[in-house]
């Protein structure tokens, strides 16, 4: 699970509303986490400002981030600024990570337009595949209580190392929704095995009862042990790039918890992967946790 000792977050030097800072906050006083905050510090681009039509400090978020940092330092969360030049958020990140233990880092969900996104990686893209911790993205919209957190699980592994990664999900979507006092809701998307068009089709085939079957109770086997209503468990057929976001919202998630996949290939370097697809898709927050972590 999570530790939750340290978080990274970033300032946005762009919006006061600064979700990213404020749900680390959030999140940093329910855990007692010290959080760091990253600035990066760029000149001035807006024209308005420069032409000395609107003052300066009416621009400036760090006004707001003040006001929010003092709020949580009288309730006792430890918070440090680092100032740091002028380089790209996920290089600024990628280079804290290195040099200092993180649990989490939470940055915000800019929505990219998508068609750009798919050959140009944003930040989120690049702290998806090359960031170790694991990686909070969220957007503007409040954490309910009492609301809910959905989990995506692959059920199609067989192997241990699957088992074991879909219950450290299981692990920190619990730690999560005991902190935040929501309930989980389980997903798992599947396509279903096609030998109509095979060649040697398969000794062995599995109706698509058979299939769906199977799955089902792989999906009751992850639950095991963990109190779940049962309709907090939805077997969805399709790809994950639209279930995922389809489920979240009929479910009007406050999370989503989802296992960001190692993905190899020139294309899968260029186009990125699913996680980053569903990124772009959802309203609420996403917390992507890494395989290699566990």
């Amino acid at each position: 699970m999570i530790r939750y000792h340290h978080t990274l977050t970033l300032i946005d030097n762009n919006s006061a509303a600064q979700a990213a800072l404020s749900k680390s906050l959030q999140l940093a006083k329910k855990t007692k986490a010290k959080v760091t905050a990253l600035k990066i510090d760029r000149p001035c681009s807006n024209l308005l400002s420069r032409l000395g039509l609107i003052p300066k400090n009416a621009l400036d978020p760090m006004l707001f981030v003040k006001k929010l940092l003092t709020q949580y330092q009288r309730q006792g969360v430890e918070v440090e600024i680092k100032t740091i030049k002028n380089v790209k958020d996920h290089v600024a990140i990628l280079n804290e990570t290195n040099n200092s233990n993180y649990d989490l880092v939470v940055i915000n969900n800019n929505h990219h337009n998508a068609l750009l996104n798919e050959w140009v990686p944003s930040c989120e893209d690049h702290l998806l595949r090359d960031c170790l911790q694991p990686v909070m993205i969220v957007g503007n919209k409040s954490w309910q209580s009492q609301g809910h957190i959905l989990t995506a699980l692959d059920t199609s592994g067989s192997n241990l190392e699957h088992k074991q990664l879909n219950q450290c999900l299981l692990d920190d979507s619990q730690q999560l929704a005991n902190l935040l006092d929501n309930d989980i809701h389980l997903l798992n998307c599947y396509q279903l095995d096609n030998w109509s068009m095979s060649v040697t089709p398969e000794k062995h085939y599995s109706s698509e009862s058979d299939q769906k079957q199977l799955l089902w109770q792989r999906l009751l086997d992850s639950a095991k042990g963990r109190q779940f209503a049962q309709d907090h468990l939805h077997l969805e057929q399709g790809l994950p790039d639209y279930v995922i976001p389809h489920i979240a919202h009929q479910c009007n998630a406050n999370l989503l918890i989802i296992g960001a996949g190692e993905h190899h290939g020139l294309i899968s370097e260029l186009k990125g992967h699913t996680s980053s697809v569903i990124v772009e898709q959802l309203k609420c927050d996403i917390l992507a946790i890494k395989p290699q972590l566990h």
